[in-house]
């Protein structure tokens, strides 16, 4: 049997027992093999050392490999997927975003219509704030593989406050129960305080949270800072708000309050419509007409929930991949699939 061979069956075994974190010396028998085959010019061995010390928490180290590896072997997707998938994994995860994006993007030139890589994709352009690519990418993830968990989550989460879509919520609180089902971790069901939040469902929120971070030792050092960063996610959601920005009884605390130059402006251009409409013979209309102040309020309105939906999704989807992404990389192996798509694996069918 080959050095590969040996560090591929090191890397099964390491997954298998996954426990918070790979089994030291399991994943450190893995790298030694992966550096052995690695001598021989094998690509994804080399892909496979970066990986294995990555996963064992050197992600500096694992980085500065996995951009060796990139300048060595350029046409080769595994070691940008690779890299994607390291800084999706990062303590700091939103510092990482943006050389994940640019990670993945390349793989996705180098290998399109891979699933994982789209979703990865997806999630990597949530955090780093580039809501719209974020979507397409999901979108094109569920095109592939319509049961992908995971990409279900972030395109429900990116239509809720990005495309101010209230229904997405409903996906959000039922894919826990799925999820769990084919063995994901409780982190999913920080996915589901957002639906329930949204919907006003206070109560089902903190029992969702409580679902969240339940697994976690309270008080345990090393685990800390992610019960930490889920709470404050959430702090930060009940201060945004039930219900989708700029729509029923929200408008007017959403623009501001109702003394604010929004409320003002709009009720200004509102009287001078109902000037026109009661007196139009006095303006000229080659000056002003109803429609043009009809455009003027839509353009103003549509401007402001934009602006709304950009904030929103700011605050609410970049901190969800600054509380979740951490969780997820503590509680689950890198999936097979994105290991498949490195040349690290082989998958059934």
């Amino acid at each position: 049997m080959s050095a590969f061979d040996d560090a591929i069956d090191a890397l099964h075994e390491s997954i298998a027992e996954w426990n918070r974190g790979a089994v030291p010396g399991t994943i450190s028998r893995c790298a030694v093999c992966f550096d052995a085959a690695a001598k021989e010019g094998d690509s994804r061995a080399a892909v496979g050392a970066a990986v294995a010390r990555g996963l064992a928490g050197d992600h500096e180290g694992a980085r500065r490999r996995l951009l060796e590896a990139t300048a060595r072997w350029p046409d080769a997707a595994g070691a940008y997927v690779a890299l994607g998938m390291l800084g999706l994994r990062s303590p700091d995860v939103l510092a990482q975003a943006a050389e994940a994006s640019w990670a993945l993007t390349a793989a996705r030139s180098l290998a399109p219509s891979v699933g994982c890589i789209e979703r990865s994709l997806a999630v990597a352009l949530a955090a780093q704030g580039e809501f719209m690519g974020a979507l397409q990418c999901a979108r094109a993830a569920l095109a592939i593989d319509p049961d992908d968990e995971e990409a279900r989550l972030w395109s429900a989460l990116l239509r809720l406050y990005f495309g101010g879509d209230i229904t997405s919520a409903s996906v959000l609180i039922e894919l826990p129960t799925e999820a769990l089902l084919r063995g994901r971790s409780t982190a999913i069901w920080l996915g589901a305080v957002a639906g329930n939040y949204a919907r006003g469902e206070f109560h089902e929120a903190r029992v969702s949270l409580r679902k969240c971070i339940g697994v976690f030792k309270q008080g345990a050092t090393p685990e800390k800072p992610l019960v930490d960063s889920a709470r404050r996610w959430f702090r930060e959601l009940r201060g945004f708000g039930a219900g989708v920005p700029m729509t029923g009884e929200r408008w007017v605390r959403d623009v501001g309050g109702a003394q604010s130059e929004y409320v003002r402006t709009r009720s200004a251009l509102s009287a001078f419509r109902d000037a026109i409409v009661q007196s139009g013979h006095r303006c000229p209309s080659d000056v002003v007409t109803v429609l043009d102040i009809d455009g003027a309020l839509g353009a103003m309105e549509a401007r402001a929930r934009r602006g709304m939906l950009e904030y929103g999704a700011r605050l609410m989807v970049r901190g969800f991949a600054e509380a979740y992404l951490p969780m997820v990389a503590c509680l689950e192996p890198p999936p097979m699939e994105m290991l498949a798509a490195m040349g690290l694996v082989r998958l059934d069918g």
